[in-house]
């Protein structure tokens, strides 16, 4: 039997011999990561879904574990993530100034991942939370960007006090303890809606909604081109862990005061989400850079999140986990696939690109997969978690919410669709006629996240049923759901059938491809440009400016919150600079005079 506490400590130890591995050889290193990363994932598969997880401690004083089936969820699908992603660390790892650390500070996230799912304390929980901030805070640099490290510390440490502060208030209202299950079942009053109103400011955070995403465009697309993937399809999972904590087992803080029949803490938070679905649309739409347009695909895809746990019932909150599920290898699969291009390419920049198709046919394919189930489109998995999602939203009579729920879903495929049409479809360019196919090494996940986006969507049946465990573990009614059918609040969806359909649809288009005559293939400059000579090839790609009608609806409203947090980073600096002439200055007197000065006022309480 697995245990928990072993696996910790095994991805401890692991990551020191990757460490030393690394330094002698990068390949070595890198093939022995995986191999530890798919050891962990395989003892958590073999014995995680049956909940026989051996939770006692022996070796970590003072940390304990239990299992549960949310938090098995969570970690299983994050794991995953990771263990495919690994696959890519031998053909990036010598770019990086300290390849010797990279392998070992991701192997210390992921045991910090199943630490956070698993235990049952909630000091532990900070506890493992800050070991995979700081352990992502020195990977995102590799990247070659010290302001997106910046920015990703500043919003988690941020999200980080403030569950923190939340926990300490858990305790001091539960006798002095930090267990996770009693310190929130005993939260009441106002002590209720001041940890609700914390911890969703964590989950805010990490999660990288409206309004504190603005990290979330600098650290995906600057952080190193492996290491996104995991950035989005999996670490930002946590914002959305501590958001269930918040919606759904804190719910009665905020039964004061009720709007659409539901707390009016949980209508906020919905229409928060809406925003970011929103919001996150727009800004992916006028994106050009590949990795930064995904990034904001998270930031709205992590508005529907919050919309599902929003709306306490069992057919949102099955909405919300099959989101989770499905953005999580979506987004992976698309972050990979943009990685491949970059690795062979050298860039992200659509405007740069083109017609990668004739070179890396496989790679677009894993990114059309990807963003058919981005946009919720059968038969992928992103349809389910979106038809659910919009069932419950509909059933409550959210129009507003709905209305954002739909755009986000037409708008999505706008945005995924400009890489498809910019980096794959558009014309080659000179300059990358060498082009060749990633490595099979790489496309072993690929094809594997491929196959499960396709899975998710025409047999949903089985995870839905581990979801409702799910949902019957927190209180709620599960869904009902059988081998072919899922009921709604408004109707029963069959997507074997519906995936049937499409794929009829796409054996007529493929035969018509095939007998129909073909286009001609030209070179870039081979156009028409009434006698003007155009000297520059780029300036004809068709991806500079692709929305620009659309873009210019909101352009100026598009700055807002950046010129905000902007401002706020200003202030801030501000306090720092005073903060030195106070604590740092030249003069020892003043220094002393106001630690003392603190001190006094710290135990003022104790001296009266």
């Amino acid at each position: 039997m697995a245990s928990i506490e072993l696996l910790i400590l095994f991805l401890v130890g692991a990551g020191l011999i990757a460490y030393l591995l690394t330094k002698v050889n990068t390949f070595l290193g890198s093939i022995f990561t995986i191999f530890a990363v798919m050891f962990v994932f395989v003892s958590l598969a073999a014995y995680g879904f049956n909940m026989n997880m051996d939770t006692v401690v022996n070796y970590l004083p003072g940390i304990s574990f239990s299992q549960t089936y949310l938090g098995f969820y969570f970690a299983i699908i994050i794991v995953f993530v990771y263990l495919m992603v690994s696959f890519f660390h031998p053909y990036y790892l010598n770019e990086y100034k300290y390849k010797d650390s990279y392998n070992l500070l991701f192997l210390l996230s992921l045991a910090g991942i199943l630490g956070a799912f698993y235990t049952d304390n909630f000091l532990n929980l900070f506890f493992f939370f800050e070991l995979i901030i700081w352990t992502t805070m020195f990977l995102i640099p590799q990247g070659k960007s010290r302001e997106a490290a910046v920015s990703y510390f500043g919003f988690s440490v941020a999200g980080s006090v403030a569950m923190l502060i939340g926990i300490f208030v858990i305790f001091q209202n539960n006798g002095n303890s930090f267990d996770i299950a009693t310190g929130l079942a005993a939260l009441n009053g106002t002590n209720a809606i001041f940890v609700f109103i914390l911890f969703l400011i964590a989950a805010f955070a990490k999660l990288g909604s409206f309004p504190l995403h603005i990290w979330l465009p600098i650290a995906h697309g600057n952080a190193p081109h492996p290491f996104s993937p995991v950035l989005s399809g999996a670490l930002v999972k946590l914002g959305a862990f501590i958001g269930v904590l918040a919606l759904i087992r804190i719910a009665p803080a905020t039964g004061l005061f009720v709007a659409m029949d539901l707390p009016i803490g949980q209508y906020v938070v919905a229409l928060l989400g809406s925003a970011s679905i929103v919001f996150g649309t727009l800004m992916a739409i006028k994106e050009d850079d590949a990795k930064k347009l995904l990034a904001y695909s998270s930031m709205s895809h992590g508005g529907y999140i919050l919309v599902a746990f929003s709306i306490l019932n069992g057919l949102a909150f099955a909405g919300g986990f099959y989101h989770i599920l499905a953005h999580a290898l979506a987004s992976a699969g698309a972050f990979m696939a943009i990685a491949a291009v970059a690795r062979a390419t050298g860039t992200t920049k659509m405007k740069e690109l083109g017609g990668m198709i004739h070179k890396m046919p496989i790679t677009y394919l894993a990114y059309l997969v990807a963003i058919i189930s981005m946009a919720g489109i059968p038969p992928m998995g992103g349809f389910i978690s979106k038809w659910l999602i919009f069932q419950a939203v509909i059933n409550k009579g959210m129009v507003f919410v709905g209305i954002a729920v739909f755009f986000g879903s037409v708008g999505s495929f706008l945005y995924v669709f400009r890489p498809l049409a910019a980096l794959f479809l558009g014309q080659e360019f000179r300059e990358y006629k060498g082009v060749k196919e990633a490595p099979i090494l790489m496309l072993i996940p690929t094809f594997i996240i491929m196959g499960l986006n396709v899975y998710t969507g025409v047999f949903p049946a089985g995870i839905l049923e581990f979801i409702n465990k799910i949902i019957v573990e927190l209180g709620y009614t599960g869904i009902t759901v059988s081998t072919y059918a899922i009921n709604g609040s408004n109707g029963i969806l069959n997507p074997a059938l519906i995936s049937l359909v499409f794929a009829i649809g796409v054996a007529i288009a493929f035969v018509i491809f095939i007998v129909l005559k073909k286009s001609r293939k030209v070179d870039l400059m081979d156009t028409y440009t009434a006698a003007n000579f155009v000297h520059d090839e780029h300036l004809l790609h068709y991806s500079v400016d692709f929305y620009a009608p659309l873009e210019r609806l909101y352009e100026k409203q598009s700055s807002w919150m950046k010129k905000f947090y902007t401002a706020l980073a200003e202030k801030v600096k501000e306090l720092g600079k005073l903060g030195k002439y106070l604590f740092m200055s030249k003069n020892v007197a003043t220094t002393l005079f106001w630690i003392v000065a603190i001190i006094i006022f710290l135990l003022w309480g104790e001296v009266l």
